[in-house]
Formats: structure tokens, C-alpha cells, sequence
């Protein structure tokens, strides 16, 4: 791709620094020659006219608009503006107008971010920022966000928020049908200060009140899980831009400790970004395709690896419908090269690729612009990964007693391997 125009974002993914505008700004040259006066008179007095034709059918919005379109914005202006009890917010009601168009494509991966938005956005991938401790998965089907993980030692562990909660109300609104950046943009705010949450468990709403903290993000949770097998576990709980440091250091503190066996856990991890996924997938995979995309006019982005740091011990990774996107591609990209087995429920389903797009402003959209395909050939899209053991979780001992019969099945493969 053209450095110049593109900027590589770690999603696997790239942003348009700029989309230059190619509108109404550029201004035609002055008449020069005999009867340049007339021409110029006519041409001011049909300017003025189209100018009036162009207010009053709010022509400014797109040019792309159909001229019903066009007047009847602008007869809905003219009745807020008669009729309205309340003032017309500028910014409010463009960013609205920008929603509505991004809206309007029926893509339910398709976004605009606003500057706040884009921020907010920018500081997750970063990983600090001052929120609740937990991550936000989106779930498509309903449209409704729900809470992908929740940090250890955080306020939102220690409200009592657990994973698979749905947002419903965040300070008295309702979040329902919010992107997961919305509702992101929502729950952060100032240090110290408090979110209301109206979250529903099952079939239980519940309410919550949880004061913001400085957030310090870790992906990654690792331990020794059995320390006579020496099986090392693993969870990722998102891909962000600090997650590949921070699974290097979790390796190999367990190599250091005699690792012979990997629980890499990645249910409910809903993706990110899949540069960040390939780097890992780097670290286990043997030489050869990690995954690659291909775009509506056929172009095409390969991701390898060069197989330097091939794994050679046993693997097992859990997965469930909430695993998603990036956390596919490692899934199937590990399977496909017979270097795990995968314990759990099929996977979620993701496999299209989103471009964020620079407006120049501060603001992006963002939108579906291709497809990803696993090493052999085939996509994850709407079919998902399924498991080579399969396993529903046993939520109700879960909840009871944090028995996790899925991790179980793992461990126990993995004893099987090793005798």
C-alpha cells in the first residue's frame, strides 16, 4: 500500500489518513477575453438562484442524495425549527446526520466514530484509560453490548459484574442498541467519578453503581496450572496493541518454569486486532500462512509466519460462541496445522475485515471492505470453528463454585497426551 496515503492501524487492518474532499471548494477560473461581463453577470444571477435552491433543500448534506430526499430534510428542519420546544444542537444533529448514513448501509460491523469516540477507541487499543476494568463484546444477533471480561482487581470485579451481563441502561439511558464504542464512551469518564449500570443477568435486571479508577489493561492471565504435569495456562482476553509484549512475557515465565503443556484460553474473546493475533500466532505456528484477506476488487493481504519459534509441545484451546474474529483466526490457524486441539462450542463466526477510514476532522468511519480465510483456504465467516471435543460449560457449577468444567476437559487431555 502507498505509505503516503495509508497509515497500518495493528488491526490488520489500515487507516486513510485523509480523505480529501473533492466538492464545491474548487473555484472555476475567472471569465478572461471580449463579453466576459454578460457571461459573468448571467452566471452570478444562476449562482444566486442555485444557492437558494441548495438551502432550501439542504443540498449541503450529500450530493449524492436524491432531490425528494434533499426537500424533505430540509421541510424536517423547517418543522423542528417552528414547532420544537427545545434548541437544535449543531454538533449533535451533524453527528447524528453521519450516523444515520454510516446506519443506513444494513452493515451491523459499520460504525462513525466521533472525535471522543475515536479517542476512546484509540486509548483501548493503547490499553490505559480511566474506566470500570472490563471489556465490551457486542452481540450482533440482538444488537446488544454485553461484558466480554471483567479484570481482576478492578471496580467492576469488585461490584460484581460478571461476564456475559448485558448492558441495558448506562446513567438512566438506554444503551440497548449502542455499538460497543458508544457504550464504551459512556461507562469511561473521569477518574473518580461514578457510572449507574443497568445490566441483565439471564432474566434478572440488576443495578449497579461503580466509581471509575485508572485503568492499566492486561490481556493476558497466566499461571501454572498443574504444577506436577507442568500444563501452563494462558487466556487472552482481547487483542490490543499491548498484548503481544505482554503474552511474550507470559510464555516465557512458563518455559522458565518447565512448561510441557499449553491451555491457551480465548473463550469470549471477541478479536481486536488481528496484526496483534498474527504476531502471537507467530510465536506457536511452524513457517508458512497465518491467515489472509481478500477485498471486493480482489486484492489481497497475506499474514506469516516464520516459524522461528514453533511450539513444540502440546496445545489445547478453549473456545466458545463468544469467541470471535481474531481469536478465530488463531483458533483455526493452530488447527489447521494439527498444532492444537480445540475444547469447547463453536466458535462465534466472524471472519470479515473492517477499515477504519480518517475523515481529516478528527472523526473516521468504519465499515466492511473484505474477508479473511484461514491457511487452508477456507472462512470462518457465519459458519465458525467447531471444536475437536465438544463441551458446554456447566454455568450453573460455575456460579455455584467456579468449577469450570471445560478447563477440566482440557487438563485432562492434556494428562492423556502426556501419559
Amino acid at each position: 500500500m502507498n505509505d503516503k496515503t495509508w497509515q497500518q492501524t495493528g488491526k490488520g487492518q489500515y487507516i486513510l489518513k485523509d480523505v480529501p474532499y473533492t466538492g464545491y471548494d474548487k473555484k472555476p477560473a475567472r471569465p478572461t477575453g471580449k463579453g466576459w461581463f454578460p457571461v459573468f453577470f448571467a452566471g452570478f444571477a444562476a449562482g444566486i438562484i442555485l444557492v437558494l435552491i441548495i438551502y432550501f433543500a439542504s443540498f449541503r448534506f450529500s450530493n449524492s442524495l436524491s432531490l425528494a430526499t434533499q426537500k424533505k430534510i430540509g421541510l424536517l428542519e423547517s418543522v423542528i425549527d417552528r414547532y420544537y420546544m427545545g434548541e437544535r444542537e449543531e454538533q449533535a444533529e451533524s453527528d447524528g446526520i453521519y450516523k444515520g448514513i454510516v446506519a443506513s448501509l444494513g452493515d451491523k460491523y459499520a460504525e462513525y466514530f466521533t472525535k471522543e469516540e475515536l479517542q476512546l477507541s484509540r486509548e483501548d487499543n493503547a490499553g490505559e484509560f480511566s474506566g470500570i476494568g472490563c471489556t465490551i463484546g457486542m452481540d450482533t444477533d440482538l444488537g446488544v453490548c454485553y461484558v466480554a471480561s471483567v479484570m481482576e482487581g478492578y471496580a467492576a470485579e469488585e461490584a460484581g459484574l460478571l461476564e456475559g451481563d448485558y448492558f441495558i441502561e448506562v446513567d438512566g439511558e438506554d444503551a440497548t442498541g449502542w455499538t460497543s464504542s458508544e457504550v464504551a464512551a459512556h461507562v469511561k469518564g473521569e477518574t473518580g467519578t461514578e457510572v449507574r449500570l443497568t445490566m441483565l443477568r439471564g432474566t434478572e435486571e440488576l443495578e449497579f453503581t461503580v466509581k471509575r479508577v485508572k485503568v492499566e489493561v492486561s490481556t493476558i492471565e497466566s499461571r501454572m496450572e498443574d504444577d506436577s504435569k507442568k500444563i501452563g495456562y494462558i487466556r487472552i482476553t482481547e487483542f490490543d496493541e499491548i498484548t503481544v509484549p505482554q503474552f511474550k512475557e507470559a510464555k516465557e515465565k512458563l518455559e522458565k518454569e518447565g512448561m510441557r503443556a499449553l491451555i491457551l484460553d480465548l473463550r469470549s474473546n471477541p478479536g481486536g486486532l488481528v496484526d496483534s493475533c498474527a504476531d502471537i500466532a507467530s510465536e506457536m505456528l511452524p513457517k508458512g500462512m497465518i491467515t489472509y484477506s481478500e477485498t471486493k476488487d480482489g486484492n489481497r493481504f497475506e499474514w506469516e509466519s516464520d516459524g522461528k519459534k514453533e511450539i513444540s509441545i502440546p496445545v489445547v484451546i478453549l473456545v466458545n460462541g463468544n469467541t470471535a474474529s481474531a481469536a478465530e483466526i488463531l483458533t483455526g490457524a493452530m488447527k489447521d496445522y494439527n498444532k492444537a486441539v480445540v475444547i469447547g462450542t463453536t466458535t462465534f463466526g466472524k471472519g470479515i475485515i473492517q477499515n477504519t477510514y480518517g475523515l481529516g476532522d478528527g472523526t473516521a468511519v468504519e465499515f466492511t471492505v473484505g474477508q479473511y480465510y484461514l491457511p487452508n483456504g477456507e472462512t470462518i465467516h457465519e459458519r465458525g470453528i467447531d471444536p475437536d471435543i465438544v463441551i458446554d460449560l456447566d454455568a450453573e457449577a460455575y456460579l455455584k463454585d467456579g468449577t469450570d468444567n471445560q478447563l477440566e476437559a482440557a487438563l485432562n487431555e492434556l494428562k492423556k497426551q502426556s501419559d
